[in-house]
């Protein structure tokens, strides 16, 4: 088990490598301020295949925070370098931004020997991948997460995909990166409800599998966002351990690694309905919440524990969205039925046994609930919230 006390000082443009265990598997590499060495990095990487042409994929937002310079030194080693703009957020996760986006990589030139670049938050890294995965059945792409949710988590799984009609992250593939790049500092200018957003899933992790991280989260989160350099360094470091020390349980997230998963088919279902309104890490805190009091509700776990979640996220994190209008117990449960964990006819939950242990069920850590208990917890949680 990862050591969180241990203090690990990351200097200034120095980074580590990080084998993530996936299967497949790529390099991470960590670190603050390390954009100077991405090139060289980049080089290495590609050196026994050359690339051919190069396509920078962000969003205007990020591109006008961090994309000059970074373009600049792509183009320097990668001349034939492209920029290609996506919508930002969720709304560029659609069929008809992949089916415009593969088209016109298509008709400038892209071949097997070209190189995506994701350059961006978890929507830019998502919709990059999959195209990447479909064009010519397969070519190389990067990731540079520019997020604490991205960086922490979401390029953690080699999952791609877009937004259906119906739900969230119906329509994908697996496709793993060439390797990833995670510098902190681009995620030091995230708004304050951002990077709260970015945490919440590192919570999850000791929830699920690592009651040890729950004392570092106490007292390396701060409350009103204010980390230096060095301390949001070291607390995005040790998220991505917290998700790694399951991964190496499981790499394939089919097995133990779905526990990962816990408050997400609650949580997916909010985002979906919320058109916007939730980002996915106040979705996920809403998720885990119904999902402890579910356990609750079903006797798996007691009072206390389902106090720790309210703690960790209202009062340690202070992570406290509103719930939107337009939600209500009714239209999450049915949408929930279309979720991408859905297996057959049913819906199952991961749910807790204890703090740091999931609920096994019928040979996995997928556990059956009678629909009518769970619409009773759902509403039952929306009526404690609203009123």
């Amino acid at each position: 088990m990862f050591d969180y006390n241990q203090i690990i000082d990351f200097d200034c443009g120095k980074f580590i490598q990080i084998d993530v265990g996936l299967e497949p598997t790529f390099p991470l590499f960590f670190g603050y301020d390390i954009e100077d060495h991405f090139i060289e990095t980049l080089d290495r990487a590609t050196r026994r295949h050359p690339v051919d042409r190069v396509f920078l994929l962000t969003d205007p937002f990020i591109f006008d925070l961090f994309g000059d310079p970074f373009l600049n030194k792509i183009k320097r080693t990668f001349p034939d370098t492209d920029i290609y703009f996506l919508p930002r957020g969720e709304t560029c996760k659609t069929f008809d931004v992949l089916q415009q986006l593969c088209d016109e990589l298509v008709g400038k030139g892209v071949s097997k020997r070209s190189l995506l670049i994701a350059f961006g938050g978890g929507s830019v890294g998502n919709i990059t991948g999959l195209a990447a995965g479909l064009i010519f059945r397969g070519i190389r792409f990067v990731e540079v997460p520019t997020t604490i949710t991205h960086q922490t988590d979401g390029m953690l799984s080699n999952k791609q995909a877009v937004n259906g009609k119906y739900g969230k992250n119906n329509f994908g593939l697996f496709h793993a990166p060439v390797f990833a790049w995670a510098d902190t500092r681009y995620t030091e200018t995230e708004p304050l409800r951002f990077k709260r957003s970015g945490i919440i899933e590192g919570i999850k992790n000791g929830l699920i599998d690592q009651n040890a991280f729950i004392p570092f989260l106490e007292g390396a989160i701060r409350r009103n966002g204010d980390y230096s350099s060095r301390q949001l360094t070291d607390l995005c470091f040790k998220l991505i351990r917290s998700k790694l020390e399951i991964l190496k349980k499981d790499p394939t997230e089919r097995h133990y690694g779905i526990i990962l998963e816990y408050g997400h088919t609650f949580a997916h279902a909010m985002e979906w309905l919320s058109k916007g309104a939730l980002t996915h890490g106040e979705a996920v805190s809403f998720g885990m919440k119904i999902a402890a009091e579910l356990s609750l509700n079903l006797g798996y776990i007691d009072g206390e524990a389902v106090s720790l979640h309210y703690r960790l996220i209202d009062d340690i994190l202070a992570l406290r969205p509103t719930l939107p209008e337009h939600l209500n117990p009714s239209n999450i449960f049915n949408t929930m039925y279309v979720d991408n964990k859905k297996i057959g006819g049913d819906v199952r939950y991961v749910l807790l046994q204890s703090i740091g242990q999931c609920k096994k069920g019928n040979g996995d850590y997928l556990v059956h609930v009678d629909k009518k208990i769970v619409q009773r917890v759902i509403k039952d949680f929306f009526n404690g919230y609203c009123n």
